[in-house]
């Protein structure tokens, strides 16, 4: 990259990107956000006063072609990533775009090909790869330390749609799945990572609580709130997904993620509470009793551990993952992970979950083509 500065372009202002994004660029010496765009203009324009951002625009598609942009990050609702991302394409510019890549696999394959024909950097930004504790069930699981792999059983538990008010998240004209494809899609990425391809899945989807019209009074055809998944993996294992928003969990941040890993030489569990505790342990045969295993000094790194939420702020903020990753890749001339590839992969197995929760029988990836 000339000068090694990236030119980026933000298209969207919602609470994640001033959180998420924003924050992890600011002191970046490699990134310049140069222009944000939103559909409403006067929290934009607020947007960019804070982070003091020249470009501010209602129009992306007039940012995309006013400004002198190297890459643009996709941020928006669902049913926008395939346009914004085409046209991105077209511009020749790399592409970070937010989970779900489409609103189904033929979405996310066709943005997939068009960014690969183009030979464009792209990311997919499934967050919790790498948080520690996955870092380090990784590089166990790679190390041999299950043997074989046998089964997992990884659940997701959150309360964020308990109150019953419209979200877009469970409007599928906006969002093409309920909570299946939110929490559901970081968890099929982990599955794949850890234990390899997923070859089938079985889906039961369950909605619990009511939910409000859309502010106008309007009706909409209303997602998930819960989802089970039973997936099977090219090795021969098997698991269980389980994802709820509407889950009570009696802490700060509402949330915990529980996770059991079997194998020939052993059992692998994982638990983080988003408060205090984020935690591996674990057995292998003959070694006595499960106990807890200290997630190694490297692959902390320099982020805090007193919570989690700052764990995770830290991670984002300060190391190289997620958005500061995609910079870098573009810098140095490698691909940033996960790809748009990766995306497209997760999706295809996300409409199978669907398609076999609508029919009620197990389904092969294979079935599923763009």
């Amino acid at each position: 990259m000339k000068d090694s500065v990236v030119n980026v372009g933000i298209i969207g202002t919602s609470w994640w990107s001033d959180a998420m994004y924003l924050p992890a660029l600011q002191n970046l010496p490699h990134a310049h956000v140069a222009a944000v765009a939103g559909r409403d203009a006067e929290r934009t324009q607020a947007f960019a006063q804070k982070w003091g951002i020249s470009g501010a625009y209602h129009d992306y598609e007039k940012m995309l072609d006013s400004e002198s942009l190297d890459a643009v990050l996709i941020l928006s609702q669902n049913k926008e990533h395939l346009p914004m991302t085409m046209k991105a394409i077209d511009r020749g510019l790399h592409i970070l775009c937010e989970k779900p890549l489409g609103m189904n696999y033929a979405e996310a394959k066709h943005m997939t090909d068009a960014a690969t024909k183009a030979g464009i950097k792209t990311m997919v930004p499934f967050t919790y790869r790498f948080m520690p504790v996955m870092g380090y069930l990784k590089s166990l699981i790679v190390d041999g330390y299950l043997g074989d792999l046998y089964h997992l059983n990884m659940r997701y538990y959150a309360g964020y749609a308990r109150d019953g008010q419209y979200m877009w998240r469970f409007d599928l004209d906006e969002a093409g799945a309920g909570v299946v494809g939110d929490l559901g899609t970081h968890w099929l990425y982990l599955a794949h990572w850890l234990f390899g391809e997923i070859t089938a899945v079985t889906t039961l989807l369950g909605s619990n609580v009511k939910r409000a019209p859309k502010p106008d009074g309007s009706t909409y055809p209303v997602g998930d709130d819960a989802a089970i998944m039973l997936v099977e993996f090219a090795n021969g294992g098997q698991g269980i997904l389980h994802m709820s928003a509407v889950a009570y969990e009696a802490t700060p941040f509402g949330q915990i993620h529980e996770m059991d890993f079997h194998g020939s030489n052993g059992t692998l569990h994982a638990r983080n509470d988003w408060t205090t505790v984020q935690q591996v342990s674990g057995a292998r045969v003959g070694e006595g009793a499960v106990k807890e295993l200290a997630i190694p000094e490297a692959i902390w790194g320099n982020v805090r551990r007193d919570t989690v939420h700052n764990t995770y702020k830290d991670v984002f903020r300060q190391q190289d993952n997620m958005t500061r990753g995609f910079i870098e890749a573009i810098v140095n001339g490698v691909d940033a992970e996960p790809t748009f590839t990766d995306g497209m992969n997760v999706q295809r197995v996300l409409d199978a979950a669907l398609l076999s929760a609508k029919t009620h029988r197990r389904v092969s990836v294979d079935e599923i083509t763009a």
